[in-house]
């Protein structure tokens, strides 16, 4: 295992569901998070975190899996949960910080 290889942990936390990130979100990963995204508000959850605690990088593929989770969790939220400097930036300029909550 590399020292970024993609990883996701899955828990639920106070009728969350919380997804950390870990690793590269990006082209070779972002489809597995997708999936595994949509598999999760399909089965029925509401308030989704994704923790970013630990996400090393993400690049636009990664950005699309999360939004495609935005737009299919219709009646619920999504929270993204500390993003390090690198990952709050990236979000920033593509103008994602406007459209999804972002805690410190």
């Amino acid at each position: 295992m590399g020292a970024y290889e993609f990883q996701t942990n899955v828990s639920h936390k106070g009728g969350a569901t919380v997804v950390a990130l870990c690793g590269e979100l990006d082209v070779a990963s972002s489809p597995g998070l997708s999936d595994e995204l949509a598999g999760i508000i399909e089965a029925g959850t509401t308030d989704l975190v994704i923790d970013l605690a630990k996400l090393a990088f993400i690049d636009s593929t990664g950005l699309s899996a999360i939004l495609r989770a935005t737009s299919k969790l219709e009646k619920g939220h999504l929270v993204l949960r500390e993003p390090n400097p690198m990952v709050r930036q990236v979000l920033e300029i593509t103008g994602l910080t406007r459209t999804v909550r972002i805690e410190p």
